[in-house]
């Protein structure tokens, strides 16, 4: 069985995966992001489960199990987290006419999440995503990569970006800007 401190990880990682891809789907109105949602909401009810079962079995005693009770309160919130955020992607079975105030919830947002199609002249075409250094360097992640049908979802650094790639990121706006500009090819990378 997993640490409790591997799977407080995986959890964590998995629950700033699951709301990104949340407001994304609302966003760009895919399903496939969505069923990817429950996906995860799964996967973190899950490790949710396997934390309460470690932390169970570490307690040996009222006093241990007293300090070992902050670890199930972060479990909790993390599956509240994701039952919020499979909420969020039930908005889609609402007719898309009847959600135009979806666009004005995320106006105001500090970071926003935006779709950026890669053209073949791009100076990042073929380039990993790690040897980018894309977060450090603009403000924005790469949460997900619409790759012909298929999706990526939280690239690794090793995957490599590809013509014709779409990027759905999230960040700032002079980010996202810088983004565009290199994606069609009007400015390098380097």
């Amino acid at each position: 069985m997993e640490s409790v401190k591997d799977l407080l990880v995986k959890i964590k990682e998995k629950s700033e995966l699951i709301v990104d891809l949340a407001y994304s789907a609302l966003i760009l109105d895919s399903e496939d992001m969505a069923k990817e949602v429950e996906l995860l909401e799964e996967e973190i009810n899950d490790l949710t489960y396997k934390i309460k079962i470690s932390t169970m079995l570490a307690a040996n005693n009222p006093e241990e199990a007293e300090q070992l009770a902050g670890i199930l309160e972060v479990a909790d919130a993390a599956k509240n987290l994701a039952n919020a955020a499979t909420d969020i992607v039930y908005l889609l079975d609402i007719d898309i006419t009847m959600r135009p105030f979806l666009p004005s919830l995320f106006l105001n947002a500090d970071e926003k999440i935006h779709a950026v199609k890669i053209y073949p002249n791009s100076s990042i075409v073929d380039r990993k995503i790690g040897e980018l250094n894309i977060e450090k360097e603009t403000g924005v992640r790469v949460i997900a990569i619409k790759r012909g049908r298929r999706w990526i979802y939280d690239p690794e650094d090793y995957v490599r970006i590809k013509a014709d790639d779409i990027l759905i990121i999230r960040g700032t706006e002079d980010g996202y800007n810088f983004m565009e500009r290199v994606a069609r090819g009007e400015e390098s990378w380097d």
